[in-house]
């Protein structure tokens, strides 16, 4: 007992995992079970039979070495890169099994069995940046970031291309964490960040208009801004020339901000919608499998992209909060595995796989409150999805392979460098 509760062999970190996967399936069942005669809906046998996969696979990738594993680190960056292209050449070329859904390519199709190479991306991506950055210095100069940054857009750009812009985004905190804890230095850091935000609005044209809308609707959640945007433009004659010089037909600040979609109907509706879920629940829920928004269909994607908001339906504020320990906690284990590991390439696996796993359940949460722009990213092990759960569980494999193979070393401990090694 006292070596499962220790994270010398990383199984410490299953704990929080384990309510996590049970409100998971709870939720489930609730919203996509159509009787009440006790019998598991098909989305929820799916999701256990997706569970049990993934726990199968994570005690196998704990038992074998990561060392082994990070061998492969480039073969299996190498393949994932190329089923990215496959979904990209689809859009020329009709691959039988590449389905498009919404306008969109995501995923490979094998008979009944659907796979979404972008999240096998996620490992194969932290394998192979920890794998190039290991044993090197040469990304503590502003020049030496620059492998580091193509490692990291080459797969963002194929991404892009699906399109699927929540886990586009996941990708740049890895990188910012992950060199930060190999020794970059943190003004190389801020420049890059100063240039990014410099670039964002090349970014922000290239992305779709629907995906522009998700991103302004965080604001036009407050009808001060929706009315302001409403209102015409002063009758100022340099104000309206800058206005024409962008949008020569129309004169309203609501067009530019909302004619792409109908904010109500789409994106607001959405926030809107489970933000009312979350603060019906009060402080201790509606009870398991109860609730109109259990039982109507008032929220789209409640199992899956908004599920957070069915747990604060069903369990209230304390089911809320308790789902941010359960991730806090994985965080907290899996950063005290990598603090403890002096082996270079295991700690910033560990590093990367944690920061991963955290940003996407903080994406996910903060786009369900209405803080965050929805981007259907799934809630880490809650949400339905085989691919999001089975990797994830691969990630924790992996952190537990890092705790439990770590070599002993006695030498300096990784990523510290002496004045002389320092540079510009």
């Amino acid at each position: 007992m006292s070596a499962l509760l220790s994270t010398r062999r990383g199984w410490i970190i299953l704990l929080p995992v384990l309510p996590l996967c049970v409100a998971g399936l709870l939720t489930i069942q609730a919203t996509n079970s159509s009787d009440q005669s006790g019998q598991l809906a098909d989305e929820t046998v799916r999701q256990i039979a997706f569970a049990a996969a993934g726990i199968g696979c994570m005690i196998l990738t704990a038992t074998v070495g990561y060392l082994r594993i990070g061998r492969f680190s480039y073969i299996i960056f190498g393949l994932s890169i190329l089923v990215l292209v496959c979904l990209v050449i689809d859009r020329w070329v009709d691959l039988p099994f590449v389905p498009v859904k919404r306008n969109t390519r995501r995923w490979i199709q094998f008979g009944g069995l659907q796979v979404q190479p972008s999240e096998m991306m996620k490992i194969a991506y932290v394998l192979a940046l920890a794998w190039y950055l290991r044993y090197r210095s040469n990304y503590r100069t502003l020049l030496g970031l620059v492998p580091p940054f193509l490692l990291t857009l080459v797969p963002m750009g194929l991404i892009k291309l699906q399109p699927d812009l929540g886990t586009l985004l996941l990708f740049l905190p890895v990188l910012f964490v992950v060199l930060y804890t190999a020794g970059a230095k943190a003004k190389h850091l801020l420049a890059v960040i100063v240039m990014g935000l410099l670039c964002s609005p090349l970014f922000w044209t290239k992305i779709e208009p629907y995906q522009q809308l998700r991103i302004t609707s965080v604001m036009l959640q407050n009808k001060a801004v929706r009315d302001y945007l409403s209102e015409p433009m002063p009758s100022r004659p340099d104000l309206l020339a800058r206005w024409e010089y962008f949008r020569p037909q129309e004169f309203s600040r609501s067009r530019w901000m909302l004619e792409l979609v109908n904010w109500e109907n789409v994106t607001g509706y959405q926030l809107t919608r489970s933000k009312i879920a979350i603060g019906s629940g009060g402080p201790f829920g509606q009870g398991t499998g109860r609730g109109i928004f259990v039982e109507y269909d008032f929220l789209p994607e409640k199992h899956n992209d908004f599920i957070f908001a069915m747990i604060g339906h069903q369990w209230g504020i304390i089911g809320g909060l308790l789902t941010l320990a359960c991730y806090s906690l994985i965080a907290v284990f899996g950063y005290e595995i990598a603090v403890s590991t002096r082996e270079p390439f295991g700690r910033l696996v560990a590093i990367g796989l944690t920061t991963m796993l955290t940003v996407q359940a903080i994406t996910n949460i903060c786009m369900a409150v209405g803080l965050g722009p929805v981007t259907g990213v799934p809630l880490p092990f809650v949400s339905a999805g085989g691919s999001s759960l089975v990797i994830n569980f691969i990630s924790l494999g992996l952190i537990v392979s890092v705790a439990r193979h770590r070599p002993l070393l006695f030498a300096n401990r990784p990523f510290e460098f002496s004045s002389e090694e320092e540079e510009p």
